[in-house]
């Protein structure tokens, strides 16, 4: 429309000499009509053929450039007015093609939006098979050590039964039952974190949802940082991974050396009872020694009584040999009673060592229990650290999602309202007829209330140039250029421009 002014100028400028010289030939017509009694009177006596014809030649030629001028003005006019219309489709056009790079766009960002969800899905269906495999290794561990456990349990069980049956019953009765506590233990701290972590997916599930918009507009540097992130994270990961299968190997090590030092104690009470059973062979075998003597003196009893009814006569040689042996068999009763008494000390020395390495092993398991509950609860700390980590880590990543989506928004937001406001400005130039005495570098501040289509409600000069004939002529062609392009945000148009100024200034 611009490069079409000064035509239109001339236009109206010739226009208006076109008038001036139709006024002119009215007058000079009146003039001779007025003029005309006068000449009928001189015709009366003098006629002048040539002057006649020249003046209705003239008054022809008149004519004929009036005609022209006006056919002229009317192909001005004609032109003009293809002009605006062209240009009007030009900026229709232009309209479809820029509506059209917007959808584009927007397919774009879709698309987009798509491809991070599904990468976004992708790394959560790796992140949550990450988190079952270290489950299973930490239920696999946890199965080691229960079987570990239970055999070191049965071997001592089956030590202890040879020695204290009935105690060792209850012992067994009370450790079962106490298995059995820890065991529902475990199975309430496992069923409680595999809810723990069913809730914590269902709400990286609500807010990747929520975030769906929000991402929509986010650059492809962001999401190429955002996956170096993610390496990074799932690298510190596999290293604490690591970590945490290198202290399980500490601690099947430990437990080995428990297990090597459970059997050397093992082969010390197996040795110890080898050593009691050949002491208790060695007094069965001094009891049948006793035994044998004892029939052996009954024997020589017997044969003394008979050599005594036999040889009355070596009844004092007989006895005396009689006291002899009576001496020795006190001698040898003392003996046996001494040994007796010896035995029965060692027994009893036997019984306390075993006593006493009871009370150890039972100090000893003690000991590993405890080391095992300390272990166990080092290693639940360890882990909730871990997953408290792992929790903080998330939101600070999806903080910084939310940001950098925020800051697109804004962004993109910004880039459409001006986008808008510069269509806007070009189409109200394009609708705007420069009045016939306006100057250049006018300008005035509008007010404009839209419809959501784009139509206008209202156009107010709130700002005026001091020309109000250009004032009235922009609000016209704010009117005129209606419907106006805005953005297709409803939240955006009733943010910007559901009621909204501009400057009005043509070039």
């Amino acid at each position: 429309m611009k490069s079409f002014k000064p035509s239109l100028a001339q236009a109206i400028a010739l226009h208006i000499l076109i008038v001036l010289l139709f006024s002119f030939s009215f007058l000079t017509e009146t003039d001779d009509a007025q003029m005309s009694p006068p000449a009928d009177i001189i015709e009366a006596t003098v006629l002048d053929g040539a002057e006649i014809d020249a003046e209705a030649e003239r008054l022809k030629q008149n004519e004929t450039n009036k005609q022209q001028a006006e056919k002229q003005h009317q192909e001005q006019l004609e032109n003009a007015r293809k002009a605006e219309e062209q240009l009007l489709q030009q900026a229709k056009k232009q309209r479809v093609l820029e509506e059209q790079k917007i959808q584009e766009a927007a397919e774009k960002r879709k698309q987009e939006a798509l491809e991070e969800k599904k990468m976004q899905e992708q790394l959560a269906a790796k992140r949550k098979e990450e988190e079952k495999k270290l489950e299973e290794a930490k239920e696999r561990q946890a199965l080691e050590q229960k079987k570990a456990k239970e055999a070191a349990e049965k071997q001592k069980q089956a030590e202890l039964d040879k020695q204290k049956e009935v105690a060792e019953k209850q012992k067994q009765a009370e450790l079962e039952k106490q298995k059995e506590l820890a065991e529902k233990q475990r199975e309430v701290e496992k069923q409680k974190l595999l809810e723990k972590q069913k809730q914590q997916e269902m709400e990286r599930e609500a807010k990747l949802k929520e975030q769906k918009l929000a991402e929509a507009a986010r650059e492809k540097q962001q999401q190429e940082a955002e996956i170096k992130k993610l390496e990074q994270e799932k690298k510190l990961q596999e290293q604490k991974a690591l970590e945490q299968q290198k202290k399980l190997q500490e601690q099947k090590s430990e437990e080995a050396k428990r297990q090597e030092q459970a059997k050397q104690a093992e082969a010390k009470a197996k040795a110890e009872k080898e050593r009691q059973l050949a002491d208790e062979k060695a007094k069965a075998e001094k009891e049948k020694q006793a035994a044998l003597n004892a029939e052996k003196a009954k024997q020589a009893a017997e044969a003394e009584a008979r050599a005594k009814a036999e040889k009355d006569k070596q009844l004092a040689a007989e006895k005396a040999e009689k006291e002899r042996q009576a001496k020795i068999a006190a001698e040898k009763a003392e003996k046996e009673r001494m040994a007796a008494e010896a035995e029965a000390k060692a027994k009893a020395e036997k019984e306390r060592q075993a006593k006493l390495a009871a009370e150890k092993a039972e100090k000893a398991e003690k000991e590993r229990l405890a080391a095992e509950a300390a272990a166990k609860a080092k290693a639940e700390q360890e882990r909730q650290a871990a997953i408290a980590a792992t929790e903080k880590a998330e939101k600070e990543r999806q903080a910084a999602e939310a940001a950098a989506a925020a800051a697109a928004k804004a962004a993109s937001d910004k880039q459409a309202v001006d986008s808008a406001k510069q269509m806007i400005a070009r189409k109200v130039e394009g609708a705007w007829t420069r009045p016939i005495n306006a100057t250049q570098g006018l300008r005035c501040t509008i007010q404009v209330k839209l419809l959501a289509s784009g139509d206008v409600m209202d156009a107010v000069v709130i700002g005026s140039s001091g020309d109000p004939i250009f004032d009235r002529s922009a609000e016209n062609a704010v009117r005129k250029a209606s419907p106006l392009p805005v953005p297709q945000d409803r939240n955006l148009f009733n943010q910007e421009f559901r009621v909204f100024t501009f400057v009005f200034k043509p070039e």
